[in-house]
């Protein structure tokens, strides 16, 4: 079986692996820059323009591959799956008209609201830098501001946070207009929400949804949740795929959520979704909150996921192409995973200069743990950040073992200044920082 694969980070190098597991495949992988891990294991590869639509579709055509799975917003939202689908090639991958709901926040907020969600968040948006600066400058409350296009994870800024007050808050406002951060001249003015988040992963064929266990990601850059916002420094799930915080009520509520979305997304917009989806929630005072939808694997979630996934991932993605999900039962190892990403000097804006980083990887896989390339090759040793290095995720019994299993692996990467948060996974984050009670950790 020939699959063509179009990505090339982390997540890309983690389904790829999950590909790699069915020996009948034959695996072709597509990407605009190099990333060795991923052509290493890889039939064929391609390095090539990945959101130039024709040239993934003629690459297809010319080896006659018999599924394709596309895992970069940047590629999805020209229309890719759409048009293989059309040309009779199975596709993993949302249409173009789904990408809006990871495209655009504000066609997100306007469509729960519209539609009375309880996950709904109070927002305002602008189209003027004037009008939202008048508007921070009349309230007395904090907010979150959100460029409303695709930042990659560190356009968000909150005010008793990272902006400490009304006036950092409107020159963050200038700073997203100015440069036009997100490609739409638009933001989102939020409320500013308190409680803990979760990623809700899930697969879906277009009638069926099927979740993955919930994941705690962690975005700010530095230890005790401190910083800017990155495109992610971390994640762990729980042995019962739920979380420490999080009841199979809110769960299921999060499912429902997503479903009533997607139900919406074909009943309106006359598109069904096809694909990977991840959406973050925060749990509040007020139950929980939709923050953001991804029309894509999350990363780092997914490679919290794909070490303890035991169902052939060429048979979910069969099954998603031809609308069965329905009849597969999908399982996961009973397990506690902890991912960590090992981040270069300047992060989360490196500089151009590539960066040495010596990696003792027997060491790593003697100690069970699972390394996942984000960068790109340059030469050796040298990679040049995509922002993030590489990552680890290890797999135990519990939270704090896998912890544990994580750091001694991550100390077997050498270089200047490199950095990873130790805290992630820690009974001292959950406990003292999140109010989590020692009896549930």
């Amino acid at each position: 079986m020939k699959v063509l694969l179009v990505g090339r980070w982390a997540k890309t190098h983690a389904l790829a692996m999950a590909l790699r597991r069915n020996s009948d495949v034959r695996l072709y992988t597509m990407m605009d820059k190099l990333n060795g891990s991923i052509t290493k294991i890889s039939d064929k590869h391609w390095i090539d323009d990945i959101t130039d639509k024709t040239k993934i579709k003629q690459t297809a055509l010319d080896n006659k591959v018999d599924l394709v799975v596309v895992t970069p917003e940047m590629s999805l939202k020209t229309g890719i799956a759409d048009l293989l689908i059309d040309e009779g090639i199975p596709t993993i991958g949302a249409s173009k008209k789904c990408c809006i709901l990871e495209g655009n926040k504000v066609f997100l907020r306007r469509l729960l609201i519209d539609h009375n969600f309880d996950a709904a968040v109070n927002y305002r948006d602008f189209d003027s830098k004037k009008a939202a600066g008048q508007y921070l400058l009349g309230s007395n409350k904090e907010y979150a501001i959100k460029p409303a296009g695709i930042t990659d994870g560190d356009g968000v800024r909150v005010m008793g946070k990272q902006l400490a007050g009304k006036y950092e808050a409107i020159d963050y406002v200038d700073q997203i207009f100015d440069n036009c951060m997100g490609g739409l001249p638009h933001i989102i003015i939020e409320d500013k929400l308190e409680g803990e988040e979760f990623t809700l992963q899930a697969f879906s064929d277009g009638d069926t949804i099927i979740e993955m266990p919930a994941v705690r990601d962690y975005k700010l850059h530095y230890e005790e949740e401190r910083g800017e916002n990155t495109p992610g420094m971390g994640s762990f799930s729980d042995s019962n795929h739920l979380l420490p915080f999080l009841s199979k009520k809110e769960y299921n509520k999060g499912i429902d959520t997503l479903r009533k979305i997607l139900c919406l997304m074909k009943s309106e917009y006359n598109t069904v979704y096809k694909g990977f989806i991840t959406v973050q929630y925060m749990i509040t005072k007020d139950g929980i909150k939709l923050i953001e939808i991804n029309i894509r694997p999350g990363d780092a979630e997914i490679l919290n996921i794909v070490p303890i996934l035991e169902t052939d991932f060429v048979e979910i993605c069969m099954a998603i192409a031809n609308s069965s999900l329905d009849k597969l039962s999908i399982k996961f190892k009973p397990q506690a995973t902890v991912c960590k990403y090992i981040v270069p000097p300047g992060f989360p804006r490196p500089g151009k200069k590539p960066v040495r980083v010596d990696i003792n990887k027997k060491a790593i896989q003697q100690l069970g743990g699972h390394l996942f390339q984000s960068c790109f090759d340059i030469a050796g040793k040298f990679y040049e950040p995509s922002p993030r290095l590489f990552a680890v995720t290890a797999v135990a019994d519990d939270i704090l073992t896998a912890k544990e299993t994580c750091d001694q692996c991550l100390e077997y990467f050498k270089g200047v200044d490199l950095y990873y948060r130790k805290d992630i996974g820690s009974k001292k984050l959950m406990e003292y920082y999140y109010g989590i009670k020692k009896s549930v950790i």
